[in-house]
């Protein structure tokens, strides 16, 4: 009986710490002084030159990420923030700007590296615009 009550605090302790591990704030940082000099080395022509774009004819049965995966490759970008760029460049192509249903036979714009980033910081900006009474604080939750 001795050796379950050790076993049941033992396990009710772990799991108590488990739960204050995952409340601990955290901060992320970024180091804004890397280049983008070490992509060059690679066979992907948007990593290449971040100026490059390009179009493509949509196919029958060819899905977006099909498409990204051509185009862009795979290990270098977020595959969420690159479908959505690409659905706010095109939204003609898309049945109610749904990443999910494209049309076949639209032509789609590719867009560059850095028209993708200048989207984000434009609609980043959009967003600190309309809360600006929040972004100006640094907020910590947890304990």
């Amino acid at each position: 009986m001795k050796k379950i009550k050790i076993i049941c605090f033992f396990t009710i302790s772990i799991i108590s710490l488990s739960k204050l591990s995952f409340s601990e704030p955290f901060v992320v940082l970024e180091y804004r002084g890397n280049s983008d000099s070490g992509y060059h080395n690679s066979d992907n022509l948007f990593l290449q030159d971040l100026n490059y774009s390009t179009n493509h004819v949509v196919l029958k049965n060819e899905t977006l990420s099909d498409i990204m995966l051509n185009y862009y490759g795979s290990s270098s970008f977020n595959n969420k923030i690159l479908s959505l760029a690409i659905v706010d460049f095109n939204k003609k192509a898309f049945v109610r700007n749904n990443p999910n249903y494209l049309y076949s036979g639209k032509k789609l714009y590719l867009p560059s590296i850095n028209e993708i980033k200048n989207l984000i910081i434009k609609k980043d900006k959009i967003f600190k615009n309309n809360n600006s009474s929040i972004t100006s604080q640094i907020y910590f939750f947890g304990g």
